[in-house]
């Protein structure tokens, strides 16, 4: 069976996550090169801790030639690396989907992975259920709403809220649009609603909520298709990630789940 070699882009909690896990449940299957991260003593850390190269810049791992590229770190940085990892045809899997909102980037990275045969495999990320949703989409017109209910302390620090700390004491409804405002106002927060929008109606289209809820220890995102003849109801609540609130481990577990579908004899 073939060996595939990954490098990983970011370090913090989700990157160190799939990081570790790759290492010690896929090890037969993927090499981990190595880690690149904004910071070199971060990257170097977990370098050590999973036995791999710290790499310095992006031409480095190019240069080493990985199969597949995580990017496990911001929306910018995914922007200012993607078209190039794909231009040297190594497919990429990003979790920072939100970064697809922008249609001018979006056409890049879709025209660069048809010229260089190479494919960008986007993660389920914390919510899921896009094998039906898609199907769905290809019955009849629908509509697609997602609500996400989140603590203030996940949600505060958005763009959106231009240095306003949440109240702690009452739910408040705090953004209504949709996904293509969504990512831009609340950057680190709704990634799973542009995941959404990309798997059906688009990003123009897909309708977004989100509520603050103090006391609330989970993030929950609701997604709601509703046609003529079908109609779909995804729930899912995780809890935050403990290194960073703003993210859920289960985004990190999507990439796993990916990879291991990528080399398994029968794929879902």
């Amino acid at each position: 069976m073939k060996k595939y070699k990954l490098a990983i882009i970011g370090s913090g909690s989700l990157g160190s996550i799939i990081g570790k896990v790759v290492s010690r449940d896929l090890s037969k299957e993927y090499d981990i090169l190595g880690v690149l991260s904004g910071k070199i003593e971060n990257a170097v850390k977990l370098a050590e801790e999973i036995g791999c190269k710290a790499y310095k810049t992006l031409n480095e791992i190019i240069d080493d030639q990985p199969d597949y590229i995580i990017e496990a770190a911001s929306p910018d940085v995914f922007k200012d690396i993607g078209v190039k990892i794909l231009a040297n045809s190594i497919n990429l899997i990003p979790l920072s989907v939100g970064a697809l909102a922008d249609k001018e980037f979006y056409s890049n990275i879709k025209t660069a992975a048809l010229e260089d045969n190479c494919r960008v495999h986007i993660p389920s990320g914390a919510v899921g259920g896009f094998d039906v949703l898609r199907a769905s989409m290809l019955i009849e017109d629908v509509e697609v709403n997602i609500t996400t209910d989140k603590s203030p302390e996940s949600l505060n620090g958005a763009p959106f809220l231009k240095g306003r700390k949440l109240p702690e004491e009452k739910a408040e409804e705090i953004f209504t649009g949709f996904a293509m405002e969504a990512i831009e106002h609340f950057p680190e927060n709704v990634n799973v609603a542009v995941t959404t929008a990309l798997a059906t109606t688009g990003v123009e289209n897909t309708k977004v909520s989100i509520n603050s809820i103090p006391g609330f220890k989970s993030n929950k995102h609701e997604i709601k298709l509703v046609g003529e003849t079908v109609s779909v109801n995804v729930i899912v609540e995780t809890k935050p990630s403990k290194d960073n609130p703003k993210s859920s481990t289960l985004a990190a577990y999507s990439v796993i789940s990916l990879l291991k579908n990528l080399v398994s004899p029968i794929a879902f």
